[in-house]
């Protein structure tokens, strides 16, 4: 349930954006509401007369024209993957492999590579983009390919990776934050499996709790 409350107090207050802070829907929905209005202001729009910001009934309430999204706001505004030690724990970096083992992970990655990357110079076989996602350090030109394969997967199969694929899901964060890629639907899910470091403990990636991972479904 949406706090259209709190939508409006962020909207005129949005809280300091913090690496570690996940937004909570109604911040993301003010954001993409104040997104509109400042670009209806940069292309010489009216925001009165279309009904932005607190010219709609979701920010100036009762009375002003109702405020109409053409898309979800929390599923569409764009998104920092939490830091990647996060993904740092044994479970999320284990590698699973589908029924077939390595050769039906590589025949899965091979057609990602044909749906998604056929227009790509030196388009990646499947074991090729599973070496991407492998590398600790991608060149600029392999960055690239991953870039656009995370601007065109469905988010269903960016999920199937791990499954899949074979990807662990520290190799799918780590690819997310070397491409800088922001969206939504696959950084709202794999911000779900995130763990907060424990240094304290005195080993890589903190301690891993029994029982707090969700189901790796959407």
């Amino acid at each position: 349930m949406i706090d259209y409350d709190l939508v409006r107090t962020y909207y005129y207050h949005p809280p300091s954006p913090h690496p570690e802070r996940v937004p909570s829907d109604e911040e993301l929905i003010a954001r993409y509401e104040r997104r509109r209005y400042d670009d209806c202001i940069l292309r010489g729009g009216d925001p009165a007369a279309e009904g932005l910001g607190p010219h709609g009934s979701m920010i100036g309430g009762p009375g002003k024209p109702v405020t109409i999204h053409s898309t979800t706001p929390e599923r569409t505004t764009l998104l920092d993957p939490l830091p990647l030690p996060w993904w740092d724990y044994p479970r999320a970096r284990l590698r699973i492999l589908p029924p077939g083992g390595q050769p039906a992970a590589d025949a899965y990655l091979a057609r990602l590579s044909g749906a998604h990357l056929a227009g790509v110079l030196n388009r990646p076989s499947g074991p090729r983009l599973g070496q991407l996602f492998r590398s600790q350090a991608p060149s600029e030109p392999d960055r690239a390919i991953l870039r656009h394969l995370f601007g065109a997967i469905a988010a269903p199969r960016f999920y199937r990776l791990r499954t899949d694929g074979g990807v662990s899901l520290y190799e799918m964060a780590r690819a997310l934050h070397s491409t800088r890629t922001r969206r939504a639907a696959l950084v709202r899910w794999i911000n779900r499996y995130a763990r907060r470091p424990q240094p304290e403990l005195g080993h890589r990636g903190g301690r891993e709790t029994e029982g707090t991972l969700p189901s790796l479904r959407p």
